[in-house]
């Protein structure tokens, strides 16, 4: 089984989120958007322990700054699905049979319910039911039994950048005698790293090495005999992912024995022992098929070491769910495992892009304008979107000039041209990112804003927020009419009296220069001029998309 909804209402960052879940989830937001609220639930409730977690007095959300408006009451509902119609029956899914219920597809869940309630004098309660099909509490006798029994089958691994080691408790995955050995030996290897890395020799990486791969295969091979299977086509399967898990550590072998990778081979020591590391001194169960929760892995990673190390753990047979601030990574992921968290005032709202539901086309333009090209654009709060590399160039600084920060306030200055509009404000608005658009006002021009105006159905309000249209036909025309016309001039060659057509000098002044290079000139003379010189219609602009922008911080 995997977790396929988690639903939170109160807890710690978080006054409301739902959210679904695939198999390989990449989660980015702000900081104080949730992430971290998120992974602290499903640690806390799911890490291997004889003990299911008790809420404390400070799981119970307030909003920021004002501790004396804490909420009393918290709930987490967790969705557990089937993987396969039949896998309830299988032997280590015995205890939990009376959980499964059937949705309106016939699909199998378990719905797990967790509360807390924070008293008068300080106390906390907490409680735990599994839920029916209509949402109403089961009549069970042995509620905290199954608890634990979702705990075992189910077990939460957070991997932490090397540098939290310390604050976890030393810890076996495996405590078979033949793995004693290795599992100190990877610990003593995982201290070294941290504190002294320099001080490691080749044999001790080797051995190191060895360490790691012997335990995963031991849990891959764990894994792989603890079902028992009645029908060839469940073989087949089986077959199938055991190739996939076979492959990973067949890579994991390739990339450790080429010549001159010592770095990476340190690298991959300290991800693959932290992994190897569960928060808590009991073991996990050989039927355990844990969820993998990966802080921030590009925290300590070159970039390089980052691609080969996540190419690793993104092969491992586990749902996981990441935290990342790294484009980098970013441009790893498909563009359907994003999920992008925005803290609203009433709840945290989680976008994505569902499988599907861009075209064919879309999605390539996608995932070379935005995802392998731009990945950073995804962090941002708002785009701007405009024609060319021109208006890159100029806007930013103009918007520099004037007190606009386009990089602290969360703004991102992006060309459409190449990859058209419309892909481009279908992924912003389903991803949660607000957007403007910059258009010319030749023909080109206006086709791009009668597609933004198809994209918000006319609505006028909506077309004033989103839409800028310049009263010429490009952004050089434009500037040069705004008192930038001796920047052309001298670009072109040419005196400032002399009386040729605009067209003419621009086209000029282009063929001496570039357009870029004329963009930074009208910039540069701009800032000796002061703010006056910047064009109202481009102030007016500047401040629609810091309106959206801070609108989403907020």
């Amino acid at each position: 089984m995997y977790l396929e909804r988690v639903e939170i209402v109160g807890f710690r960052g978080i006054n409301r989120l739902s959210l679904m879940l695939n198999d390989n989830v990449i989660l980015i937001g702000e900081n104080a958007w949730g992430k971290s609220s998120l992974l602290d639930a499903l640690t806390l409730l799911f890490s291997p322990s004889d003990e299911l977690y008790q809420f404390k007095p400070h799981d119970f959300h307030y909003p920021l700054g004002d501790e004396s408006a804490k909420q009393e009451h918290l709930q987490i509902v967790l969705t557990f699905s089937a993987r396969k119609v039949d896998s309830p029956s299988l032997p280590q899914f015995h205890n939990l049979l009376p959980l499964w219920v059937k949705d309106n597809n016939g699909r199998l869940h378990i719905l797990y319910r967790l509360e807390g309630e924070l008293l008068a004098d300080g106390s906390v309660t907490t409680s735990r039911t599994f839920l029916d099909a209509t949402g109403h509490p089961m009549i069970l006798d042995n509620v905290d039994e199954l608890a634990k029994e979702m705990v075992r089958l189910h077990p939460v691994l957070r991997l932490r950048d090397a540098r939290f080691n310390r604050r976890l408790r030393q810890g076996t995955l495996f405590p078979e005698p033949e793995n004693i050995e290795l599992t100190q030996q990877l610990s003593k290897l995982s201290r070294e790293l941290e504190c002294s890395p320099q001080k490691l020799s080749n044999k001790d990486l080797q051995l190191g090495l060895q360490a790691i791969h012997a335990l995963l295969k031991h849990y891959f091979a764990a894994q792989g005999a603890k079902e028992i299977e009645d029908s060839s086509r469940i073989k087949n399967d089986k077959y199938r992912e055991n190739s996939q898990v076979w492959q990973s550590l067949n890579y994991l072998n390739q990339l450790i024995s080429e010549p001159e990778s010592r770095n990476m081979r340190l690298i991959l020591l300290g991800v693959f022992s932290t992994l190897l590391q569960t928060k808590g001194a009991k073991n996990l169960d050989a039927h355990a098929v844990p969820l993998l929760l990966i802080e921030d892995p590009e925290s300590r990673l070159h970039p390089i070491m980052l691609s080969a190390a996540w190419g690793l753990l993104s092969n491992l047979p586990l749902q996981k769910i990441t935290t990342t601030n790294s484009g980098d990574l970013l441009a790893l992921a498909p563009l359907e495992s994003v999920y992008r968290l925005v803290r609203q005032s009433n709840k945290v709202a989680a976008y994505r892009i569902d499988a599907g539901e861009l075209s064919v086309q879309e999605r390539r333009r996608i995932s070379f304008h935005i995802r392998l090209n731009r990945a950073s654009s995804l962090f941002a709060r708002s785009w701007l979107l405009v024609e060319g590399e021109t208006e890159v160039w100029l806007l930013t600084e103009l918007a520099r000039q004037c007190g606009y920060h386009f990089e602290t306030e969360g703004i991102k200055v992006i060309e459409f041209a190449q990859s058209g509009l419309k892909p481009l404000l279908k992924y912003a608005s389903r991803m949660g990112i607000e957007w403007h658009v910059l258009v010319d006002g030749d023909d080109a021009g206006k086709k791009y804003a009668e597609t933004v105006r198809s994209f918000l159905n006319n609505a006028p309000d909506g077309v004033r927020d989103r839409l800028t249209q310049l009263p010429a036909l490009d952004m050089e025309n434009f500037m040069y009419r705004e008192g930038f016309s001796d920047v052309y001039h001298q670009a072109a060659g040419l005196p400032a009296n002399i009386h040729m057509p605009m067209r003419k000098v621009i086209r000029k002044a282009i063929q001496h220069s570039s357009k870029p290079d004329l963009a930074i000139e009208v910039a540069e003379r701009a800032g000796s001029l002061g703010t006056e010189s910047v064009p109202p219609l481009l102030k007016r602009m500047f401040s629609k998309i810091l309106w959206l922008a801070r609108g989403r911080a907020n």
